[in-house]
């Protein structure tokens, strides 16, 4: 993740081209929902280390496209590249393999009820090493849940915790295989605006202060992100912003242009 004290530096005035290797590339992207078209011609690219967040006027947009870039989910037109491979063209065996590399959000935390917290966070690593690395697996999930307060609710299961704890045992789940992409589905719903902050500072932020050791956060992972709405938080840690409106994109630069430009395009379609 980017530093908030280093972003203005690596955003400057919105019109530079990010340098890394390309993540995630959409292409011609175009969804249809009961003859409605909701996306058209939508192209996208994510570098390494880059964050990228999309916000679109209705709901099934921002939680089905995010589904499209890991192939859960096929687009009525388009072609995807998930790190250099053609999602909607491979064997559904090779989009498992790839998926391992990636880290998703889902809008309800996507948790597994009867599973307590700790072995949500550890399902991933712990399925993909079969089991076998009991050890290393429990010593980086230990971190992560210190690093996102959620040491002393370890032992619960997410039907006792409240939403915006659940969206922060998903979020600590989607860094336990050090993914080289995190999709992350319209993650402020159904939490507050405080909570929102919050959350996002932890997903993108600084350290916290006192926080010792490695941050066990994905440094350079490409970061993807679909909402209904901007956030404050996204003028901080994203570095291109995205607006559809009716199936168009009417806006997509760095967020500190939006007061200038993308206001007038998007009209009151969001709002901080």
């Amino acid at each position: 993740m980017i530093a908030p004290d280093t972003i203005n530096e690596l955003m400057g005035d919105g019109t530079e081209a990010r340098e890394g290797e390309q993540v995630l590339t959409l292409r011609g992207i175009d969804l249809v929902r009961e003859g409605m078209v909701g996306v058209d011609d939508l192209g996208v690219l994510i570098r390494t280390g880059e964050v990228v967040a999309l916000v679109a006027d209705a709901e099934w947009i921002v939680r089905r496209l995010p589904r499209v870039t890991v192939g859960l989910e096929h687009p009525a037109a388009g072609e995807v590249d998930l790190l250099g491979q053609a999602v909607l063209r491979i064997s559904e065996q090779k989009r498992l393999r790839l998926r391992r590399q990636v880290g998703y959000l889902f809008h309800n935390s996507g948790l597994i009820h009867n599973l307590n917290v700790w072995y949500n966070v550890a399902l991933p690593a712990l399925y993909h090493s079969r089991f076998h690395d009991m050890v290393g697996v429990g010593e980086r999930v230990d971190i992560i849940l210190r690093r996102c307060r959620l040491t002393h609710v370890r032992d619960r299961r997410p039907a006792a915790l409240d939403e915006y704890t659940r969206k922060r045992v998903a979020l600590a789940r989607t860094w336990v295989m050090s993914p080289r992409l995190i999709v992350i589905e319209d993650p402020l719903v159904d939490i507050d605006t405080g909570a929102g902050s919050r959350f996002m500072d932890l997903a993108l932020g600084p350290v916290p202060s006192g926080w010792e050791g490695e941050d066990p956060r994905p440094s350079q992972a490409a970061v993807f992100i679909t909402s209904q709405g901007i956030h404050e938080s996204f003028f901080r840690y994203v570095h291109r912003l995205i607006i559809l409106r009716e199936g168009q994109v009417v806006f997509a630069d760095n967020p500190r242009l939006y007061d200038r430009r993308g206001k007038k395009d998007a009209g009151d379609l969001v709002s901080l």
